[in-house]
């Protein structure tokens, strides 16, 4: 009896509720109108004091949420996804995501390099020569002559890199070995009017007293420049992705190498009675030390990227000198020059780069061209004399750096 009593009452104060717009209208009515109406209800049963209790305190939680949003509130609507950041700094694939890979690598570049070499001047074009006073007097009106810093002075030159690697399991780390080999040949031909008053003054002979009668029979002189240049490398290094277009490669090794050269200068007839003077300048250097650089792809989309790379070289060198010249049977020299230096060199290479997966990912094909620059500094040994006469020769080291400059087109096949 008792409990159906309690029934009746929550009926009886659910329907009042309602009556009164119920719980769903309380967000449009106050809190203080909703609670004074819940205030009829028969306070002397216990039940009744509960329930409004609770009506009450559900009122006063719903009229919270209730306010309405102002505009500030409202989160905007996104027309397109935000970009989700990184990841950053993430391992290089060890596989080059190839099937059943075998962590191996080889590539073949062609190169095509101009070589340009300082202190190649070989003569001296004195315009106001005077034979009555020669060779006591100095040079007026003088123009250096030979290989210049002109670009048209210098050919560019076949070459060859082959280089071959692989990946370490040890975090993909990276071991490889290159050989570069170049062919520099250059020729140079220089000329003056026939005159009393002109006269070519050669770099490379030893200055005597029949130089005097060079304007009469010397007003041609011509040189050539040949170089064998070949470079080993090995190297180890780390690639690893910066961000997910870009990947650095810090590397560090040894390299080895071998610049030889030969210098030939034929200045005709250089002194009266004599037919030619030909002066051979031997430059051979053997080189060994350490290399260190950085390695970038700057990755562009659907195999294509930008790559630069840096590096430079602290060499042991040997220069072997020998000096030679034929001239008649007499006035001839020979001059030899073994010593030790430190050489340093530094290369930059800048290119764009294509690479693609084939046959189901089982092996990738990448090209790469570039423009690369090396620079090896003061290499150039070979002496040079001049002055009144043979017992007063002066002589001076070129002390010339040798520039490489050009262009490389390279195919690998990585496996």
């Amino acid at each position: 009896m008792r409990q159906q009593k309690l029934f009746t009452n929550l009926t009886k104060t659910m329907s009042f509720l309602h009556k009164n717009e119920g719980l769903d209208h309380h967000l449009e009515t106050s809190k203080h109108e909703q609670l004074e109406k819940i205030m009829h209800v028969n306070w002397k049963l216990p039940i009744n004091r509960v329930l409004a209790s609770s009506v009450a305190a559900l009122l006063a939680t719903t009229s919270v949420y209730a306010i309405p949003k102002g505009p500030c509130d409202t989160k905007p609507e996104v027309c397109c996804e935000e970009p989700k950041p990184g990841p950053f700094a993430f391992s290089y694939p060890l596989d080059m995501n190839i099937t059943c890979p075998r962590d191996f690598y080889v590539h073949v570049d062609g190169l095509a390099f101009q070589a340009k070499q300082d202190g190649m001047e070989f003569a001296i074009s004195n315009s106001e020569f005077d034979p009555s006073t020669s060779p006591t007097t100095g040079i007026s009106n003088g123009e250096v002559l030979g290989f210049s810093n002109d670009h048209s002075d210098w050919d560019y030159n076949p070459g060859l890199r082959f280089g071959m690697g692989f990946y370490l399991d040890h975090d993909a780390w990276q071991v490889d070995f290159t050989w570069t080999w170049l062919n520099i040949t250059n020729y140079k031909n220089e000329s003056i009017p026939p005159s009393s008053t002109n006269a070519l003054i050669p770099e490379f002979l030893i200055p005597g007293s029949e130089s005097a009668t060079m304007s009469a029979t010397n007003n041609t002189v011509s040189a050539s420049w040949k170089a064998s240049y070949n470079v080993l490398d090995a190297r180890l290094g780390k690639p690893y992705y910066v961000s997910r277009y870009l990947i650095l490669n810090p590397h560090f090794g040894v390299r080895a190498g071998w610049i030889d050269q030969h210098f030939s200068v034929d200045y005709g007839g250089a002194y009266s009675g004599v037919a030619r003077a030909i002066a051979h300048s031997d430059n051979d250097l053997w080189t060994f030390g350490a290399r260190t650089g950085l390695n970038t792809d700057w990755i562009l989309g659907k195999g294509w990227s930008l790559f630069g790379n840096v590096a430079g070289s602290l060499l042991f060198g040997k220069f072997d000198i020998d000096q030679h010249l034929d001239y008649g049977d007499s006035d001839g020299y020979n001059l030899d020059d073994d010593f030790y230096q430190n050489v340093t060199n530094v290369e930059i290479a800048l290119g764009l780069s294509w690479g693609q997966h084939f046959d189901k990912n089982k092996y990738r094909v990448g090209l790469r061209a570039a423009y690369e620059f090396h620079e090896w500094f003061d290499i150039n040994n070979i002496r040079k004399f001049y002055g009144p006469s043979p017992y007063y020769a002066n002589d001076r080291v070129a002390r010339g750096n040798l520039n490489l400059n050009g262009f490389s087109l390279s195919l690998s096949l990585d496996l």
